[in-house]
Protein backbone atom coordinates (compact mmCIF):
# COMPACT_ATOMS: atom_id res chain seq x y z
CA UNK A 1 0.00 0.00 0.00
CA UNK A 2 2.85 2.46 0.67
CA UNK A 3 4.80 1.59 -2.50
CA UNK A 4 1.00 2.33 -4.30
CA UNK A 5 0.75 5.89 -2.75
CA UNK A 6 3.63 6.77 -3.02
CA UNK A 7 3.16 6.09 -7.08
CA UNK A 8 0.06 7.70 -7.13
CA UNK A 9 1.46 11.03 -5.54
CA UNK A 10 4.16 10.60 -7.99
CA UNK A 11 1.87 10.62 -11.05
CA UNK A 12 -0.43 13.48 -9.01
CA UNK A 13 2.74 16.08 -8.91
CA UNK A 14 3.58 15.07 -12.63
CA UNK A 15 0.38 15.60 -13.75
CA UNK A 16 0.29 18.90 -11.94
CA UNK A 17 3.38 19.88 -14.06
CA UNK A 18 2.40 19.08 -16.75
CA UNK A 19 -0.37 20.88 -16.78
CA UNK A 20 1.60 24.18 -15.09
CA UNK A 21 3.88 23.75 -18.06
CA UNK A 22 1.62 23.98 -20.52
CA UNK A 23 -0.03 27.42 -19.54
CA UNK A 24 1.99 30.82 -20.13
CA UNK A 25 3.48 32.06 -16.97
CA UNK A 26 4.39 35.52 -18.17
CA UNK A 27 2.00 38.39 -19.67
CA UNK A 28 1.55 42.04 -20.61
CA UNK A 29 -1.57 44.49 -20.27
CA UNK A 30 -2.06 47.91 -21.63
CA UNK A 31 -5.24 49.20 -20.11
CA UNK A 32 -7.05 52.85 -20.42
CA UNK A 33 -8.95 53.98 -17.47
CA UNK A 34 -11.55 56.12 -15.89
CA UNK A 35 -10.02 58.18 -12.68
CA UNK A 36 -12.46 58.85 -10.03
CA UNK A 37 -11.23 60.74 -6.65
CA UNK A 38 -13.13 60.98 -3.23
CA UNK A 39 -13.08 64.26 -2.01
CA UNK A 40 -11.48 65.43 0.87
CA UNK A 41 -13.20 67.35 4.00
CA UNK A 42 -11.59 70.11 6.64
CA UNK A 43 -13.44 73.06 8.62
CA UNK A 44 -13.84 75.67 5.58
CA UNK A 45 -14.40 73.37 2.12
CA UNK A 46 -14.84 70.11 0.33
CA UNK A 47 -11.65 69.78 -2.20
CA UNK A 48 -12.12 67.20 -4.78
CA UNK A 49 -9.73 66.22 -7.72
CA UNK A 50 -11.57 66.84 -11.23
CA UNK A 51 -12.76 62.99 -13.16
CA UNK A 52 -10.35 62.62 -15.70
CA UNK A 53 -8.60 59.27 -18.18
CA UNK A 54 -5.53 57.71 -18.13
CA UNK A 55 -3.71 54.47 -18.79
CA UNK A 56 -2.48 51.71 -17.07
CA UNK A 57 0.44 48.69 -18.05
CA UNK A 58 2.08 46.18 -16.37
CA UNK A 59 3.38 42.73 -16.07
CA UNK A 60 2.34 39.49 -14.26
CA UNK A 61 4.29 36.17 -13.53
CA UNK A 62 2.41 33.67 -12.37
CA UNK A 63 4.05 31.80 -9.92
CA UNK A 64 1.78 28.83 -9.97
CA UNK A 65 -1.37 28.40 -11.59
CA UNK A 66 -3.76 30.01 -8.97
CA UNK A 67 -1.14 33.03 -7.66
CA UNK A 68 1.03 35.58 -9.65
CA UNK A 69 2.68 38.86 -9.09
CA UNK A 70 2.69 41.97 -10.96
CA UNK A 71 3.87 45.19 -10.88
CA UNK A 72 2.15 48.00 -12.76
CA UNK A 73 2.43 51.81 -14.06
CA UNK A 74 -0.36 54.30 -14.53
CA UNK A 75 -0.47 57.94 -15.59
CA UNK A 76 -3.75 60.36 -15.61
CA UNK A 77 -3.57 64.16 -15.00
CA UNK A 78 -6.37 66.03 -13.28
CA UNK A 79 -6.62 69.13 -10.98
CA UNK A 80 -6.61 69.47 -7.27
CA UNK A 81 -9.61 71.47 -6.44
CA UNK A 82 -7.84 73.26 -3.12
CA UNK A 83 -9.18 76.45 -3.66
CA UNK A 84 -13.47 76.20 -4.86
CA UNK A 85 -14.60 78.39 -1.85
CA UNK A 86 -12.84 81.13 -3.62
CA UNK A 87 -13.54 80.59 -7.01
CA UNK A 88 -10.25 80.84 -8.30
CA UNK A 89 -9.32 77.21 -9.84
CA UNK A 90 -7.12 74.33 -8.86
CA UNK A 91 -3.72 72.77 -9.38
CA UNK A 92 -3.19 70.63 -12.15
CA UNK A 93 -1.19 67.56 -11.89
CA UNK A 94 0.40 64.89 -13.49
CA UNK A 95 -0.68 61.73 -11.17
CA UNK A 96 1.66 58.52 -11.55
CA UNK A 97 1.35 55.36 -9.50
CA UNK A 98 3.54 52.50 -9.26
CA UNK A 99 2.32 49.55 -7.29
CA UNK A 100 3.31 45.75 -6.60
CA UNK A 101 0.29 43.10 -5.96
CA UNK A 102 0.15 39.60 -5.31
CA UNK A 103 -2.67 38.46 -7.63
CA UNK A 104 -5.13 35.20 -6.76
CA UNK A 105 -6.38 34.18 -11.02
CA UNK A 106 -8.29 31.00 -12.27
CA UNK A 107 -5.86 28.99 -14.21
CA UNK A 108 -5.17 30.04 -17.79
CA UNK A 109 -6.26 26.78 -19.01
CA UNK A 110 -9.96 28.76 -18.76
CA UNK A 111 -11.29 30.74 -21.48
CA UNK A 112 -12.89 33.00 -18.72
CA UNK A 113 -10.37 33.75 -16.42
CA UNK A 114 -11.99 35.91 -12.94
CA UNK A 115 -9.25 37.11 -10.45
CA UNK A 116 -8.59 39.40 -7.56
CA UNK A 117 -5.92 40.90 -6.28
CA UNK A 118 -4.03 43.07 -3.22
CA UNK A 119 -0.91 45.61 -2.86
CA UNK A 120 0.47 48.88 -2.17
CA UNK A 121 2.71 51.33 -4.04
CA UNK A 122 3.19 55.19 -4.26
CA UNK A 123 1.15 57.63 -6.05
CA UNK A 124 3.03 60.75 -7.26
CA UNK A 125 1.75 64.64 -7.56
CA UNK A 126 3.64 66.54 -10.07
CA UNK A 127 2.40 70.09 -10.52
CA UNK A 128 2.37 71.16 -14.54
CA UNK A 129 3.46 73.96 -15.76
CA UNK A 130 0.76 75.37 -17.43
CA UNK A 131 -0.79 79.22 -17.53
CA UNK A 132 -3.40 78.57 -15.03
CA UNK A 133 -0.83 77.00 -12.52
CA UNK A 134 1.75 79.79 -13.04
CA UNK A 135 -1.45 82.57 -12.55
CA UNK A 136 -2.34 81.23 -9.69
CA UNK A 137 1.21 80.82 -8.30
CA UNK A 138 1.23 76.81 -8.20
CA UNK A 139 4.04 76.23 -11.39
CA UNK A 140 6.70 73.68 -10.59
CA UNK A 141 9.54 75.33 -11.76
CA UNK A 142 8.76 78.33 -8.90
CA UNK A 143 8.75 75.84 -6.23
CA UNK A 144 5.66 76.50 -5.00
CA UNK A 145 3.49 73.92 -5.60
CA UNK A 146 6.00 71.50 -4.80
CA UNK A 147 6.09 67.82 -6.12
CA UNK A 148 4.78 64.74 -3.62
CA UNK A 149 4.89 61.20 -3.32
CA UNK A 150 2.31 59.22 -1.36
CA UNK A 151 2.10 55.61 -0.17
CA UNK A 152 -0.89 53.70 -1.44
CA UNK A 153 -2.85 50.42 -0.74
CA UNK A 154 -4.38 48.92 -4.05
CA UNK A 155 -6.87 46.50 -3.90
CA UNK A 156 -9.15 45.08 -6.81
CA UNK A 157 -10.37 42.73 -9.40
CA UNK A 158 -11.47 41.58 -12.67
CA UNK A 159 -11.81 39.21 -15.47
CA UNK A 160 -9.33 37.83 -18.30
CA UNK A 161 -11.79 36.90 -21.69
CA UNK A 162 -9.51 34.84 -23.93
CA UNK A 163 -9.58 36.34 -27.68
CA UNK A 164 -6.64 33.73 -28.49
CA UNK A 165 -4.34 31.39 -27.21
CA UNK A 166 -1.90 34.69 -26.83
CA UNK A 167 -4.29 37.29 -26.31
CA UNK A 168 -7.05 38.38 -24.10
CA UNK A 169 -9.30 40.72 -23.33
CA UNK A 170 -8.92 42.25 -19.60
CA UNK A 171 -12.41 44.59 -17.42
CA UNK A 172 -10.71 45.24 -13.86
CA UNK A 173 -11.44 47.51 -11.47
CA UNK A 174 -8.82 48.84 -8.86
CA UNK A 175 -9.61 50.87 -5.78
CA UNK A 176 -6.56 52.99 -4.59
CA UNK A 177 -6.29 54.57 -0.81
CA UNK A 178 -3.67 57.00 0.33
CA UNK A 179 -3.61 60.55 2.02
CA UNK A 180 -4.46 62.91 -0.13
CA UNK A 181 -2.28 65.49 -1.99
CA UNK A 182 -1.33 68.97 0.34
CA UNK A 183 0.93 70.47 -1.97
CA UNK A 184 2.45 72.87 -0.06
CA UNK A 185 0.88 75.66 -1.17
CA UNK A 186 1.05 78.66 0.11
CA UNK A 187 -1.48 79.79 2.90
CA UNK A 188 -2.87 76.87 3.01
CA UNK A 189 -1.12 75.63 6.19
CA UNK A 190 -2.41 79.08 7.86
CA UNK A 191 -6.28 78.16 7.13
CA UNK A 192 -6.40 74.49 8.09
CA UNK A 193 -6.04 73.42 4.63
CA UNK A 194 -2.87 71.64 4.71
CA UNK A 195 -3.26 68.14 5.97
CA UNK A 196 -6.40 66.88 3.43
CA UNK A 197 -6.84 63.81 4.71
CA UNK A 198 -7.19 60.15 3.28
CA UNK A 199 -9.10 59.73 0.37
CA UNK A 200 -9.72 56.93 -2.36
CA UNK A 201 -9.50 56.97 -5.83
CA UNK A 202 -12.02 54.06 -7.56
CA UNK A 203 -9.89 53.03 -11.50
CA UNK A 204 -12.25 51.06 -13.75
CA UNK A 205 -9.98 49.87 -16.68
CA UNK A 206 -10.52 47.66 -19.75
CA UNK A 207 -7.51 46.65 -22.50
CA UNK A 208 -5.51 43.87 -23.95
CA UNK A 209 -3.38 41.00 -22.19
CA UNK A 210 -0.40 39.20 -24.42
CA UNK A 211 0.54 36.00 -22.79
CA UNK A 212 3.59 34.12 -23.36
Amino acid sequence: MKKISITLLGVVCLFAASAFAQDFRSEINVQGTANFTASTNDLFSSRPATTSGGFLAGYRYHLLPWFAIEGDYSWTRNTQNFLDPLNLGGLQTNVHAITGEAVLTASGRHRVRPYGLIGAGAVMFRPTNSTANALLGFANNLGLGDSQTKPAMVYGGGVDIGLTRFMALRAEYRGLLFNAPGLQIPGLNLVGLGTPGFTHMSQPSVGLVWRF
